[in-house]
């Protein structure tokens, strides 16, 4: 029991709360950005890439964001399970089409790890 409450009281901790709100603001933001211009991007890419770009030019802290996204990258593996769940709805359509698909997501596989290569191979790192 008290390792439950000590677990609770570390997730819900002013630190996380604090940095799982900024999260939050910089979805807000993509949110706003994709709604107000109509572009054709989720809104969540969009923040993603603001935060991305605050946390580069360092206009934000990495320990401001850490504590929550430490906890989020925890339980990632559940946010998952409905997007495994919905593509059984598919499953027919996986089965007629496996071979095309299958190399599309290796291709697509190969190309994002070779452009993220190129990227941080041209950023320096």
């Amino acid at each position: 029991m008290r390792q439950v409450l000590k677990y609770l009281t570390d997730l819900f901790s002013w630190v996380r709360i604090k940095a799982f709100f900024f999260i939050l603001l910089f979805l807000l933001a993509g949110e706003l950005i994709r709604y107000l211009f109509k572009l054709p991007v989720a809104g969540n890419i969009i923040g993603m890439v603001l935060l991305f770009v605050a946390l580069k030019y360092k206009w934000i802290a990495l320990s401001t964001i850490k504590p929550a996204s430490d906890k989020l990258l925890e339980f990632l593996v559940l946010f998952f399970i409905p997007y495994g769940v919905g593509l059984m709805i598919y499953f027919d359509l996986i089965k007629a089409y496996w071979l095309p698909l299958s190399i599309a997501v290796i291709a697509s596989t190969l190309l994002t790890l070779y452009i993220t290569a190129v990227i941080l191979q041209k950023s320096g790192k």
